[in-house]
């Protein structure tokens, strides 16, 4: 998760350090990843090296907006799920561009036992610093940006050219709803680095408004699993807001069959009734 620039900072007083905030919607996200990761344990002990890898990880923890609790965010969730379920990452990857978050995630995730290599900068820069250092092994991506537009498909091509990885991807669909009609004819769109050529290859005046965020799903599955030959999995939870607003899907992509039948069943809506490691 980017830092939003317009959220004032809040402390956290357990720890002295930053928190972001969320909405309420988070923690469901947050029990389906760590469902996916307790899933695939016994894939990680079959590697010598598994690593984990967040490249807009944010400080690691989270204030809700509406009951002001604050708990752990996605990688740190994943990492405590992974040391509970007996089989622990290897090592934490993670990246943000915003400097002081990167140093708080770190600081929580070192004293929670990670082993973390830490990178400031846009997802898009990150990335290639994160391959250089990866060594053969088991590799799973958890890209979490706030928005579509930094979610460069480039990013996704550099980390599928791995053998024995796969990514879990937040799709705002609020933001494709938003943008999609007004961008259409303009020069350049904020839903360009997600998914290049849409405009040329999506017919929308033939489509329904309510089909247009569909159709560019579809683009963009298309052009993910043409490049990278990884598998789009049945389950794509939609999130919602407290009005039932749509505000983005779980997308995960991978190669392995096993690893696509683990998150099909992760993202069950049954994950709600999961408690997070640690609350």
């Amino acid at each position: 998760m980017a830092k939003k620039n317009d959220d004032k900072v809040v402390i956290d007083p357990a720890d002295g350090l930053p928190v972001m905030k969320v909405g309420p919607w988070s923690e469901d996200k947050h029990v389906a990843l760590c469902r996916y990761v307790d899933a695939a344990r016994k894939a990680r002990a079959k590697w010598p090296y598994a690593s984990f890898i967040d490249l807009f990880s944010g400080p690691g923890r989270v204030l809700n907006r509406e009951s002001g609790v604050i708990c752990d965010g996605g990688v740190l969730s994943a990492w405590r799920m992974s040391e509970r379920g007996g089989v622990p990452f290897s090592e934490i990857h993670i990246a943000d561009a915003d400097a002081e978050s990167v140093e708080a995630c770190a600081a929580r995730l070192r004293g929670a036992g990670a082993k973390v290599q830490a990178y400031v900068g846009n997802a898009s820069t990150t990335v290639d610093s994160v391959l250089e250092r990866l060594p053969r092994g088991l590799h799973f991506a958890f890209l979490d940006p706030f928005s579509i537009e930094h979610l460069g498909f480039e990013i996704i091509r550099k980390l599928a050219a791995r053998p024995n990885i796969d990514l879990l991807i937040h799709f705002s669909v609020m933001d494709v709803q938003r943008n999609i009609g007004g961008d259409f004819n303009l020069a350049s769109s904020r839903l360009d680095a997600a998914a290049p050529g849409w405009r040329r290859s999506l017919r929308l005046k033939e489509v329904p408004k309510r089909e247009q965020v569909g159709e560019y799903l579809d683009y963009w599955e298309s052009l993910v699993t043409d490049l990278t030959k990884m598998q789009v999995a049945q389950s794509k939870p939609l999130f919602v807001n407290m009005k039932k607003g749509p505000l983005y899907r779980l997308i995960h992509l991978a190669r392995h069959p096993l690893a696509t039948k683990l998150w099909d069943d992760a993202a069950l809506p049954t994950s709600r009734q999961q408690t997070l490691p640690g609350m």
